[in-house]
């Protein structure tokens, strides 16, 4: 039997080894010294963002606090922060607490727009009105309460003294107003002191007293809503049942001038206005009526209305001849009309009760006529 030779491994060579384990431990070393460098300049890199992020709050801090507005800042509604100015309409704010608008503050005319102050505190200081903006990012909200109540008298304090440098102006205007019908009513009035007038042309020169009279007391009343400020008293009012009353005081007018009114009313009956009631029905008629009275028979007057970013849109649009280029910029000041019986003051009411509840009115004509434009805060919709 042969016998075969077994296989023998190569003998270590222990200087090869030692090489290696010292190369791998010089790599490691120098490896650890990088990392080490590394962790060093981030964590230089850590302080020096902490300090300036330190330095950032505090400047933030110094700017909240000199804010005259107030600033609150929520996580899911919750109070996280705030500066001490919202102390001056919220005393009782907290970190921690659910926020919500105190029950008492009461909606104003315009969005976001609250006045503060029960009826009682009325007569003892001045109510204030706020302005809330909120702006909410994910589960965080920013809110900002700002007293606007300075703001708000200064404007209409400009509005007042506007209509009053126009009342100024008019004043020629104001006595020829009033001159023709005066002068009327004082001629039918020395006609009744005639003994021999008989009692049938007494009859009928008391009528027509009494019209130039009733003009006459029109025209003040006019006058006085020309020059009349803000609302008296304002509520919730649908937006759908403003346009519906002023179609239902004058559809029967166009009826009989056989002119056309058509009504597109694409507002939700959810959506609600904060107006004066009768007030802007009163407006929209004043600008229909100027409507009708430049169209003819089988014309058409057109009413949209729709709902665009918290405002109700209105157009008002007639089929007439246009308005004349000489009285297009001055069609809202008062006593420009070309009509021979009008006073030239509805559309100027108008516009003041439209501007005095925070909205807009402006015309320019078309291919087929004119177009009036009028905008209103939305307070309510669902």
């Amino acid at each position: 039997m042969t016998k075969t030779a077994s296989t023998v491994p190569p003998a270590a060579n222990p200087s090869l080894d030692a090489k290696h384990l010292e190369e791998a431990f010089a790599i490691f070393y120098s490896e650890s010294q990088k990392l080490e460098a590394q962790q060093t300049a981030l964590q230089d890199k850590i302080n020096q963002l902490s300090t300036e992020l330190q330095k950032s709050n505090q400047r933030l801090a110094i700017l909240l606090n000199a804010i005259p507005a107030g600033v609150i800042l929520l996580e899911n509604n919750i109070v996280l922060l705030h500066n001490p100015a919202v102390l001056q309409f919220l005393p009782h704010l907290s970190q921690g607490q659910s926020f919500e608008l105190p029950s008492e503050w009461q909606a104003s005319i315009a969005p976001g727009e609250y006045l503060i102050g029960s009826n009682e505190e009325r007569n003892s200081k001045p109510q204030k009105t706020v302005q809330v903006i909120r702006i909410d990012e994910g589960i965080r909200s920013y809110i900002q309460i700002q007293d606007i109540t300075a703001n708000i008298s200064l404007h209409q304090q400009t509005q007042r003294e506007n209509r009053l440098t126009a009342m100024g102006k008019m004043a020629a205007g104001i006595a020829h107003q009033f001159r023709t019908p005066l002068a009327t009513a004082l001629l039918y009035s020395s006609h009744l002191c005639d003994d021999e007038v008989a009692p049938e042309m007494g009859k009928e020169f008391a009528q027509r007293l009494r019209k130039q009279l009733l003009d006459l007391e029109k025209l003040s009343q006019d006058m006085l809503r020309f020059i009349s400020n803000r609302p008296n008293k304002t509520i919730l009012t649908s937006a759908k049942q403003i346009i519906d009353e002023a179609q239902a005081s004058i559809q029967a007018l166009f009826e009989s001038k056989a002119v056309g009114l058509e009504m597109h009313c694409d507002v939700p009956s959810t959506t609600m206005l904060l107006v004066e009631p009768k007030s802007i029905p009163n407006a929209l008629v004043a600008i229909l009526e100027n409507a009708l009275a430049v169209s003819n028979a089988k014309d058409k007057v057109t009413l949209c209305a729709t709902v665009e970013t918290k405002k109700l849109i209105i157009s008002i649009e007639d089929q007439g001849p246009g308005i004349s280029s000489t009285i297009i910029d001055s069609l809202f000041e008062p006593f420009s009309t070309t009509s021979a019986n009008g006073t030239g003051l509805g559309l100027s009411i108008a516009k003041n009760t439209i501007e005095a509840h925070r909205g807009t009115i402006a015309v320019e004509n078309t291919k087929h006529g004119a177009i009036f434009s009028i905008t209103l805060p939305i307070a309510q919709a669902a």
